[in-house]
């Protein structure tokens, strides 16, 4: 019996729970499964369902923060619970966090099972965010890091935590030494706002950068026009005259390849329990710098793969690694030779759609079993 899957997504832009959810898709068992995603808006990721042959819709999720926002969500709870109804929906997937109250209480009202994705980070799991988030009622919560199941546990019962990690398909460009001659090309991913780090990054980088015109930096991620976050990037270059050395190459969707260029990525978030690129880098035999975020030593084990820094301690801990990455380059390919072993061996995206898929049957089954 085919079982049919609605999945929420807030947005369709390119983004790591999209990838992630994209993923999760192609591995599903059509015959076991069948889903369909409603999607606030349009996008790359609606666009990826299209070639997949997956029927989506879009639905004005909107902000689950205010009294304001009550009135809207109300109504978009009673179209959802409609769509289950109407399209005999068995479950229910909140792919973010975000769209989970909304997604739980149609589900609730409908008679069908909820679980919910949570992939930031501990900042987003206080007492009042719990609460908030209705996580304590969903059927199955999926945290994609321990530290993050250990704090829900605080406010949630256990047994509804299962850990599942985002998993990272391997580098669809050829894993290469880089030739870069005497250069050396940091590769910094992911969209150019605060909680990414990147003005901490490049001021971290700055007596690197100086000490060689050799040495270079590539952000990969889009902004907003005028977004004084980026502007504030690109001034600290203009006033250090580093405008040869790094690059903003804006939003792309060629990572796997622009990663086959680098000699290593350096990542820092202070929301990300695991940035999924970091993943990528370490399936493209990248060593990895990230900073010491909680939940990062999960995945990235310090002096074997790359480095972990605290990366806004007063002293600066990022430039000596970074003179390191440059004075001894065998040492880090051995660390990226490394990192590719433990990708593939923990973290592939096969893995990661096994694991949701075992949720999706044991969950409908409790809820056939229950309805007997």
């Amino acid at each position: 019996m085919v079982r049919r899957i609605l999945i929420t997504q807030k947005f369709a832009g390119l983004g790591g729970s999209q990838v992630s959810l994209v993923h999760h898709l192609a591995l599903i068992d059509r015959s076991r499964f069948e889903p369909v995603v409603a999607v606030s808006n349009t996008g790359w990721l609606t666009q990826k369902l299209d070639e997949m042959n997956i029927p989506w819709l879009v639905l004005p999720f909107g902000h689950w923060t205010n009294a304001l926002s009550m009135s809207a969500n109300l109504l978009l709870i009673s179209r959802l619970r409609r769509l289950i109804r109407n399209e005999k929906i068995d479950l229910v997937h909140a792919n973010e966090h975000f769209v989970g109250p909304q997604s739980l209480l149609a589900a609730k009202w409908a008679g069908v099972p909820a679980i919910c994705h949570f992939r930031t980070g501990l900042d987003d799991l206080t007492p009042s965010r719990i609460k908030k988030y209705l996580y304590a009622k969903f059927d199955r919560v999926l945290p994609v890091a321990d530290v993050l199941r250990k704090r829900l546990a605080e406010r949630v019962p256990g047994e509804i935590l299962s850990v599942v990690r985002d998993g990272v398909e391997p580098n669809a460009a050829p894993a290469r030494k880089s030739k870069n001659g005497s250069r050396t090309i940091l590769i910094n991913v992911g969209a150019i706002y605060p909680v990414k780090g990147q003005v901490l990054i490049l001021e971290r980088a700055l007596p690197w950068l100086k000490s060689s015109p050799r040495n270079y930096i590539a952000f990969v991620g889009g902004s907003r026009t005028g977004d004084a976050y980026a502007e504030a990037m690109k001034d600290l270059v203009r006033a250090n005259a580093l405008e040869n050395q790094v690059k903003f190459l804006g939003s792309r969707s060629d990572v796997p390849r622009l990663l086959t260029f680098a000699n290593a990525l350096i990542a820092y978030s202070t929301v990300e329990g695991i940035p999924r690129v970091v993943m990528e880098a370490m399936f493209a035999q990248k060593p990895v710098i990230v900073g010491n975020s909680a939940g990062m030593d999960e995945v990235v084990i310090d002096n074997e793969v790359g480095r972990i820094l605290g990366m806004d301690d007063r002293a600066n801990r990022v430039a000596p690694v970074l003179q390191d990455l440059t004075g001894n380059p065998s040492k880090w390919e051995a660390m990226g030779k490394r990192a590719a072993e433990i990708a593939s061996a923990r973290y592939s995206t096969r893995a990661m759609s096994d694991q949701i898929q075992a949720i999706y049957a044991e969950l409908l089954d409790r809820n056939k079993n229950a309805g007997s």
